[in-house]
């Protein structure tokens, strides 16, 4: 296999985020799909593709949820076999693509244990009668695009046009400004076979299932919100934020971690200000009462 320290001493400067607390996975894909041959995976000491400078934080989805997807990435990227995208970390030290169709071997068995995973339920004590106010203000506010849960459940698997939901739009417009990476991966090993993967760009972001909301904070496809109450109140969110890594502490009445707002941008706060890390968007809780959505979050912290 690959060197892994040779891989992460070529990779690893530039793999580092604005603010603590995000993911880099798609920086990561980028930066091993420049150093590899895309039939092949050999290694090439020079990247043979422009990665850009920046970037692009993301928040890491409940492994529980993906079950119900048809498409394994937030902007509905990642079409066919998920086994694919999961394997792709072995770029990090295989040295071709023989040693990539002995971990392919495996991944059935891992999907399968991803698969049988399950939302924790929530801890604490739910208020039944607001909960069932909240149920009714889901669905009928929320289920079209979030899907039904309980007694009929289903999910959509929605793509919600970019203009609709508004959220910070760095994540899939850098699908169109540097296409040499879905190129890439399309014509690439990964999409050969009895069960080929493939990346469709699309101009905006799939609704998440719902499923242990109340453990799955902060929000937004970045990371952005760190709280259910602010994610449905958009005027009270915080512009910056931090929440402590050493002791971190969660609120299970107002589901989400507890953090500190603070008047200026610092090493350790998470800036909503740059881009990429923008916590504007879905505005859909911000018609609501205060009495609305406290019933709408009691209903969240049983799914």
């Amino acid at each position: 296999a690959k060197s892994f320290i040779e891989v992460t001493k070529a990779i690893g400067p530039y793999l580092s985020t604005e603010v603590r607390g995000v993911n880099a996975a798609d920086r990561l894909a980028a930066l091993l799909a420049a150093h590899r041959d895309p039939e092949t995976f050999r290694w090439t000491g020079s990247p043979k593709l422009e990665v850009p400078e920046q970037v692009i934080p993301t928040d890491v989805p409940a492994w529980w949820l993906l079950k119900k997807k048809n498409a394994m990435f937030y902007n509905g990227f990642g079409r066919g076999d998920f086994g694919k995208f999961l394997m792709a970390s072995n770029l990090l030290t295989v040295n071709d693509t023989s040693e990539s169709r002995e971990v392919d071997s495996h991944m059935p068995d891992v999907l399968a244990f991803i698969y049988s995973l399950q939302a924790p339920k929530f801890p604490g004590t739910i208020d039944a009668p607001l909960a069932k106010e909240g149920e009714a203000i889901f669905n009928g506010h929320c289920s079209k695009c979030h899907g039904s849960y309980g007694d009929s459940v289903s999910y959509p698997n929605l793509l919600v046009p970019q203009h609709i939901i508004r959220t910070d739009s760095m994540l899939y417009t850098s699908n169109y400004s540097n296409p040499q990476f879905v190129q890439w991966f399309n014509n690439s090993w990964f999409t050969k076979g009895d069960h080929p993967a493939r990346l469709e760009p699309y101009a905006g972001y799939i609704a998440p299932p719902l499923d242990g909301i109340w453990i799955t904070a902060p929000y937004l496809h970045n990371g952005s919100v760190p709280d259910l109450e602010n994610l449905l109140n958009s005027k009270n969110r915080p512009q910056y934020w931090s929440r402590d890594f050493d002791k971190p502490q969660y609120n299970h009445d107002n589901p989400g971690w507890a953090y500190v707002r603070h008047e200026k941008p610092g090493k350790n706060i998470y800036n909503t200000d740059l881009p990429g890390y923008s916590n504007k968007g879905h505005y859909f809780g911000d018609k609501l009462t205060d009495h609305e959505r406290k019933a709408l979050i009691e209903y969240l912290k049983t799914l």
